[in-house]
């Protein structure tokens, strides 16, 4: 078959087109001229894309389109104009790949999550930093988002529920609306496993339902035996199961996503590679280093994430000075969780503010922009002088942080100083 991704480079979107390419398929796309990380997997897999144009637009392709993608966009108007083959992102997977599903869901860790189950299982997958895995496995497993509900066109075998914190502000009204989202996906699954030590995913209702974490109440019950610099040792035990395990993430949030991870296989009857020493994906606490200073590359950006950050920093990096440059996701969640953002941003030592990372659902805006400045001016404003400050002989970690591209002033930094090491 022959696909074009309208919007490839969107984190789902280019792991789906090289899952595709894998698979054997004919794929190209195109989005904006603008570098975004993804694009070095679609190169590394030799995936052509194009920017915006009406030309590009064929009648021997299946078109997918992402889920940002409005119809005023050039090319989206001549397929609708051209009534050829179309489908969202997520219908696609819904119709197309016939696997059975493990969908990862929650608001934090999906990424993390989805990672795992391939590192610990090798099972066919599409992963929100951009990477795609396609192999004869019966299953696949996939980030399923609740963001307008956009995860009811999946009916997965198994759905993870790694936690539900109020997030999206401009599609959820409140914490009671997106309870009532994932209990939609619930309905949907033929098996679900939730954090069971996680309040909200308590009120989720399922006959075939499995509950972990760390109270005694859940199904499977967690127990760290014993807590080092990088992770834990500890006891996992219910439901026929008992075994001491080792995972090498720093942070407990880390330690939930393993443990959804690792059930997640066992409960599909996976083969697990029980000795592989395990890691995190791109943009999940990427580190190099520099002298002494310590550079990280983090897609965090929600108020929890960032502290859960902060947590494993100061696991990590003990005695370290630590500075972040931030770049928040979309003025409605920016606006709406300011008090929050402010609160955590506040523990760090330094913080400089890029321009909010706005989402083509809300394009750029001057007003909101001056108002999410005068909120955080008690932070300092980033400039491209900003990066001359990093100083190898000190102590310091430098964050670069955010699902935009903060990162990009890294790689700048990277090209130019090549005794950076990724760790």
């Amino acid at each position: 078959m022959k696909y074009y991704l309208v919007g490839i480079k969107g984190n789902g979107m280019s792991a789906l087109a090289v899952y595709l390419s894998e698979a054997g398929h004919i794929v190209k796309g195109s989005d904006f001229s603008d570098y975004y990380f993804t694009v070095d997997e679609l190169n590394k897999h030799n995936i052509e894309f194009f920017t915006y144009d009406t030309t590009n637009i064929t009648n021997d392709y299946i078109y997918i389109i992402g889920l940002s993608i409005k119809k005023d966009n050039v090319e989206f108007a001549e397929i609708l104009n051209r009534d050829l083959e179309y489908y969202y992102y997520n219908d696609f997977i819904g119709e197309f790949i016939d696997k059975k599903m493990i969908a990862v869901s929650g608001t934090h860790g999906k990424t993390t999550t989805t990672y795992l189950i391939n590192e610990l299982s090798d099972i066919s997958c599409i992963i929100g930093c951009g990477k795609g895995i396609y192999n004869e496995s019966a299953y696949f497993a996939l980030e399923a988002c609740e963001y307008k509900n956009h995860f009811f066109s999946y009916t997965p075998e198994l759905l993870v529920i790694l936690n539900i914190d109020y997030d999206h502000p401009d599609w959820f009204k409140n914490k009671k609306d997106i309870v009532k989202s994932f209990q939609g996906i619930c309905d949907r699954s033929r098996k679900v496993l939730l954090n069971g030590d996680d309040k909200r995913c308590r009120m989720l209702k399922h006959s075939n339902i499995y509950t972990f974490g760390f109270k005694n109440n859940n199904n499977f019950v967690i127990k760290i035996m014993r807590k080092h610099q990088n992770g834990y040792v500890f006891l996992l035990k219910g439901e026929n199961l008992c075994r001491i395990l080792r995972c090498d993430l720093s942070g407990i949030h880390n330690l939930y996503n393993y443990v959804g991870a690792y059930l997640a296989c066992v409960m599909c009857d996976l083969p697990l590679n029980h000795d592989k020493k395990v890691s995190l994906p791109f943009k999940r606490l990427t580190t190099y280093k520099y002298g002494n200073s310590i550079l990280i590359d983090d897609y965090a950006h929600h108020p929890t994430e960032i502290k859960a950050l902060y947590e494993q920093l100061k696991d990590i990096y003990p005695e370290y000075k630590y500075n972040v440059i931030f770049q928040s996701h979309t003025y409605s969640r920016t606006l709406k969780f300011r008090r929050k953002f402010k609160q955590v941003l506040k523990k760090f030592d330094k913080v400089y503010m890029l321009d909010v990372f706005s989402s083509m659902r809300e394009g750029k805006s001057m007003v909101y922009q001056k108002k999410v400045n005068r909120y955080f001016r008690c932070f300092s404003k980033f400039n491209e002088e900003v990066i001359n400050k990093i100083d190898k002989t000190k102590n310091e970690v430098w964050v670069f942080l955010g699902a935009g591209n903060a990162s990009e002033y890294l790689k700048q930094f990277k090209n130019k100083q090549k005794e950076v090491m990724k760790i």
